[in-house]
């Protein structure tokens, strides 16, 4: 189940070999918003406890957006283990909040 052009895939690294621990991605912009035709790309990087900690999401290069802190990093409450973060959470999941966020900061 992939939604239409969203892109999740983990790095390679020099040697070719693939980096499960950061991720490229990529968001489409929703139909309907000022973001639509955009595709925002974003780095996941996952720590060694994941999934009992969220990855820390970074758009490259940094949106200027609400909840979008001048280093590019998302701060979205999906994301925040103090918060809505549970294990159970999907990188699907993620990438579809950040998409609503993009459209419906939470100011």
């Amino acid at each position: 189940d992939h939604p239409f052009g969203f892109v999740a895939r983990p790095m390679k690294n020099p040697d070719g070999s693939l980096n499960l621990m950061t991720w490229e991605c990529a968001i489409p912009g929703k139909k309907g918003t000022p973001w639509e035709g955009g595709l925002y790309k974003l780095r996941m990087i996952f720590k060694d406890d994941y999934p009992s900690t969220p990855p820390k999401c970074k758009f490259e290069p940094p949106l200027f957006h609400p909840n979008v802190y001048p280093s590019g990093t998302v701060c979205l409450s999906l994301l925040d283990e103090e918060k809505d973060w549970r294990p159970a959470i999907t990188i699907k999941q993620i990438l579809l909040g950040i998409q609503d966020l993009l459209n419906e900061p939470n100011v």
